[in-house]
């Protein structure tokens, strides 16, 4: 019996002496992302973009309140004028509402596009950050991961000070 204990607490001390060790490491992404200036240019040129989408949906809307007036105050319409132009109202709510999804079709690929190269660029720069500080794994704490951690393992400064920021 000694032995057999003896057997597998060399095979427990053995297998622990070859493991690799372990450093686990923790960062902010979403603080990262708000830090860099990339961030900021891409924010500007989305909130530009939206603001250009909605200049163009509220003359939609604008023309629909114009008609629907129209089709209300004029009681000299006749039922073929009045269908006509109920017919043109229809067709200009379904317009709107293309308009809204095409437009948030839009938003979301323009985001995509502006948002992979610096999040690239980001997780780039943590890898690297890890691989330099040997660093084995690094969990993200905005995501909520995190139950406990070290502050001495946040590398957020660390990766601050390798993208330049403040």
């Amino acid at each position: 019996m000694k032995r057999i204990i003896l057997i597998a607490l060399f095979a427990v001390v053995t297998a622990g002496a070859s493991a690799q060790t372990v450093k686990i490491g923790y960062v902010n992404s979403l603080e990262i992302l708000s830090l860099m200036p990339e961030t900021k240019v891409a924010d500007a040129e989305l909130q530009k973009m939206a603001r250009e989408l909605e200049a163009q949906y509220r003359e939609y809307i604008m023309e629909y309140q114009k008609l629907a007036n129209q089709i209300q105050s004029n009681t000299e319409l006749t039922d073929v004028a009045r269908e006509a132009k109920m017919q043109d109202l229809g067709n200009l709510e379904q317009r709107i509402t293309e308009y809204e999804s095409t437009s948030q079709e839009k938003i979301s690929a323009k985001r995509n596009e502006l948002y992979e190269p610096i999040l690239a660029k980001a997780t780039e720069t943590v890898q690297t950050v890890a691989e330099e500080n040997g660093y084995t794994h690094i969990l993200d704490s905005s995501t909520g991961a995190i139950i406990h951690a070290p502050e001495g393992d946040n590398i957020l400064e660390l990766v601050k000070a390798k993208l330049g920021l403040e």
